[in-house]
């Protein structure tokens, strides 16, 4: 067993070659079968064996986390960490107010962020940061310096340490990052301002050697909690004339943020199982593509690696897996679109495999279903490990019935009266879920869509739009007057709008399974604060006019995105658009130039490179298609990279809301818009964030905070006078 803590003063780190950052695993080949290099480096015999685990957390309590933030000098000295809950498990908060710094440990893991968020997550800037050498010889020192948040055992091993850092040498694995500042006229007067450099930021992989002492076969882990993450924000390098500037560790200049979610976790091994053929899996998942988007799909070779949940996500059981990332695919209009990472056991099942099988066997997919007419949900579950629990669920998470048979078998038939989703007159669908555990702790599920009877949907709001031009390619910026509402309205909304399955609905399964609690997670969270949702779409009632102007044919203004402060979206995207799950209404891809918005103050994207700030030749950066949207927006959210396929949105609102503890509001505490976005992404290992926002002469929404209760929604920033955009480079 290994513990991702220790309070001793021994532990044991290993010096991995750089030559072992190609070559991560040496297992024994199966028979017969080739060696695979997988795309992160890993090399492994097809079929050949891998462990699983049973993973154990630390008990989380005010002196844990005060034992922890000992090894930080900038946030010892505030008062005794305050406790919340979050999924349903304990969370300690240690705020400094003093110099305005904070540590999290989360029950459910005993994992922890800490941060001092105006310096690690703003936009602030300084001198020039540290260069991508220093800030892994920083985070190196910072490791070897703190030797009770490393692991002490074998198992769990961190490469390019040795008993020294050397700080010219590379570190095998590590994945330095520069976050950069860009401005520009609107009216494309003056040329973009020069990036700017504000922080550099470094991920340290974790590996996991699966062979056992005196052997090495490492795999990484990976998944939001599969990391070690620090942000550095200092100009001045160099410890002799580093007095007095901020940091967390007083021994490592500059340390602003720092991400363990591992820390807390023991990985005891319980089996083994036999790994998929990768090549096998690339084939199926391609095949499965092509008959969504048949003129073109391309599927890289996947990444090995031990998915582990974040820090607040309890689980129960680590089992590999494979990722697929940077999978694109030519919709029928002959957009290409790039795919959030795609994560899939990779462990053989059916008899002598790992986990359940799981099938629905009534009602059949596609099938369709009346209001009020209960509907026979039966699902039988073989294989595995006795005994299982299940649940049938609704898309939504909502749990319509769940039991714990104690053997195989076919499950008792159950009588479901099922919701009508949402529509605007077309055709819509529901998704029904089996989820079924085993006694392993292994999870696996089976879908089947549904199809409801048509409504009519009649917008209530008239078409507000007035004559705007469309945008040509180049980002030259249209104006329009704000509307402005009769009376203030401080009833705060939002609304929400995601893609988990696009069409061909239901065979297969779900396209991305991550998206529902993304976007389900947002919606209970600005609900949780008084928030009022006032739309709703998702899958086949997910339009491209949703999010296009009135004055061009879409519907923005009367059923769309134009009506609420807050949106959401989630799904595929790629440079400067979204992918629609539904091509029935004139599109399945929005550009953004074709958006105005005037009553939206803040739009998240939960997709791929939909705000790219990097680009490789003259052509203007996609997140520039943007500029029209701000005819009274305040900022866009997204990512200048591919992104996982995970749960961002009950995360983000956790770290917008206001900090209370015991009715006792902390407005310092509470971080901007801007910083909680490239905090989730921080700390989930989510991707590079990026965000634009335009300012006023009197208004920057780079300083936006989210409204609650009776707080007013905040100014328009209108006429555009600037455009800035941050940006995390990959």
């Amino acid at each position: 067993m290994t513990r991702f803590h220790s309070l001793s003063v021994g532990f044991r780190l290993f010096l991995i070659p750089v030559l072992l950052a190609f070559t991560l695993g040496f297992a024994t080949p199966a028979a017969s079968q080739p060696m695979y290099t997988y795309a992160n480096g890993v090399q492994l015999a097809a079929m050949a064996t891998l462990p699983f685990y049973h993973i154990s957390t630390m008990a989380v309590s005010e002196s844990t986390t005060l034992a922890v933030t000992q090894n930080f000098s900038g946030i010892t000295g505030g008062p005794t960490p305050k406790m919340d809950t979050i999924n349903g498990h304990s969370r300690f908060s240690l705020f400094n107010d003093a110099n305005k710094t904070v540590l999290e440990q989360y029950g459910a893991t005993g994992g922890f962020y800490a941060y001092n968020p105006d310096q690690a997550f703003s936009n602030s800037e300084g001198g020039n940061p540290p260069a991508a050498n220093d800030v892994e010889n920083l985070a190196c020192n910072f490791i070897l310096g703190h030797p009770s948040l490393v692991p002490t055992e074998t198992d769990l091993i961190i490469p390019g340490l040795s008993n020294q850092c050397a700080p010219t040498a590379g570190y095998p694995g590590y994945k330095p990052s520069t976050e950069w500042l860009t401005g520009q006229d609107p009216k494309g007067a003056k040329p973009p301002s020069q990036n700017k450099a504000l922080r550099r930021m470094v991920t340290v992989p974790l590996m996991l050697n699966t062979a056992g002492p005196g052997a090495l076969n490492l795999i990484p882990l990976g998944g939001p909690g599969g990391h070690i993450s620090m942000i550095f924000f200092n100009p001045i390098m160099v410890l002799s004339t580093n007095a007095g500037a901020p940091t967390l560790d007083a021994n490592t200049p500059g340390l602003q943020a720092v991400a363990m979610p591992a820390y807390g976790r023991s990985f005891t091994k319980k089996g083994d199982v036999v790994i998929l053929v990768p090549a096998v899996v690339q084939g199926q998942i391609h095949d499965q593509l092509l008959k969504d988007y048949p003129k073109g799909v391309t599927v890289p070779s996947p990444a090995l690696e031990y998915y582990l949940s974040d820090a607040s996500t309890p689980q129960s059981t680590l089992e590999p897996n494979l990722t697929f990332t940077g999978i694109t695919v030519i919709t029928a209009s002959g957009q290409t679109l790039t795919l959030k990472d795609m994560t899939v056991p990779d462990s053989v099942s059916g008899p002598g495999g790992l986990g359940p099988t799981v099938a629905i066997t009534a009602p059949a997919n596609a099938s369709s279903y009346m209001p009020g007419v209960k509907v026979s949900l039966k699902g039988t579950i073989s294989n595995g490990m006795a005994p299982y629990s299940y649940s049938w669920q609704l898309e939504d998470g909502t749990i319509l019935t769940s039991g714990s048979p104690a053997a195989p078998g076919a499950l008792p038939p159950f009588l479901a009266t099922l919701p009508v989703p949402p529509s605007k007159g077309s055709p819509a669908s529901l998704t029904v879920r089996l989820i079924v555990t085993d006694g392993n702790g292994i999870t696996r599920q089976a879908d089947v869509s549904l199809t409801p009877p048509m409504q009519i949907f009649l917008p209530v709001i008239k078409n507000k739009a007035s004559a705007i031009a469309l945008s040509s390619t180049v980002p030259t910026v249209v104006t329009a007057v704000p509307l402005v509402p009769a009376a203030p309205n401080f009833v705060h909304t939002f609304g929400v709008e995601y893609g988990s399955d696009y069409p061909p609905y239901g065979p297969g399964g779900p396209d991305l399974s991550g998206v529902p609690p993304d976007a389900n997670g947002f919606s209970s969270g600005l609900w949780s604060l008084g928030y009022s949702r006032i739309f709703n779409w998702y899958n086949a009632t997910a339009w491209e006019k949703d999010w296009r102007d009135c004055s061009l044919g879409g519907g923005d203004c009367t059923y769309g995105v134009d009506r609420a402060e807050f949106v959401y979206y989630s799904g595929h995207g790629n440079n400067g658009g979204i992918a629609i799950p539904s091509n029935s209404h004139d599109s399945s891809w929005f550009d953004g130039h074709n958006a105005r918005y005037q009553n939206v103050r803040w739009i998240g994207f939960s997709s791929c490179l939909t705000l790219r700030a990097q680009w490789t030749d003259p052509t203007p950066a996609p997140i520039t298609y943007w500029f029209n949207a701000f005819q009274g927006a305040h900022m866009l959210l997204g990512f200048n990279s591919t992104m996982a396929d995970i749960a961002f949105g009950s995360p983000l609102v956790d770290n917008m809301r206001m900090p209370t503890f015991l009715g006792i509001e902390m407005p310092w505490a509470q971080r901007t818009i801007a910083e909680a976005w490239v905090q989730t992404a921080f700390e989930l290992n989510a991707g590079k964030p990026a965000y634009i926002y335009a300012t006023s002469t009197t208004v920057d929404p780079s300083q936006d905070k989210l409204p609650t209760g009776f707080d007013p929604t905040p100014p328009n920033p209108f006429p555009v006078n600037w455009f800035y955009w941050v940006w995390w480079d990959v």
